[in-house]
């Protein structure tokens, strides 16, 4: 783990050593055992709290593990993924693509500038935005971020066939266009 005095580079070059079972281990939060139920006797009654947990399960885990290997949160981690599929992009478009709200992303440009993983500038021609792109190194860190993003999705659905996971994502994204401007709060 980093500490304030501990460079960065220290710091990634022995988490990259890290073997990865070995930082997923410490990254395992809230897991049960294999093969058992989770989120109680309502999750059984309810889908939605199945979902919520698996959700909360899932963003704990990634979290722990980003924090640990990359000393990234997840908003940072949304972002360099964004910025590594694309040349460059304002607050806006960054918010509306990695799914965060405005202020995070503002907040987390500040910590990828200041550890020099994206430069912003700003721009007349786009409406004054502040426009963000990956440095060398960030277009580094993202194509890894991403690299070890597909490995934990793989494991993630190693006991799902091709037609499970299609149609699995096709639910998913049923579902989320369904949540698109619904007013969920009556």
């Amino acid at each position: 783990m980093r500490t304030p005095k501990t460079p960065l580079k220290t710091v990634v070059k022995t988490v990259v050593k890290t073997p990865a079972k070995q930082l997923e281990a410490k990254a395992q939060v809230g897991a049960g055992s294999p093969g058992e139920p989770t989120g109680g006797l309502l999750a059984q009654q309810h889908i939605t709290v199945l979902m919520v947990g698996i959700g909360l399960r899932l963003n704990r885990g990634a979290s722990a593990y980003y924090r640990a290997a990359f000393d990234l949160g997840m908003a940072e981690w949304r972002l360099l993924l964004v910025l590594g599929s694309t040349e460059s992009l304002n607050v806006g478009e960054l918010s509306e693509a990695a799914d965060l709200d405005k202020a995070a992303v503002s907040r987390s440009l500040v910590l990828l500038e200041e550890r020099k993983l994206i430069s912003v500038a700003q721009t007349r021609t786009r409406g004054r935005a502040a426009i963000a792109k990956l440095t060398p190194e960030g277009k580094k860190l993202s194509a890894r971020l991403m690299q070890v993003s597909l490995q934990r999705q793989a494991r993630l659905f190693k006991n799902f066939t091709k037609a499970d996971k299609e149609r699995l994502n096709a639910l998913l994204a049923q579902l989320s266009q369904d949540l698109t401007g619904a007013d969920w709060d009556q």
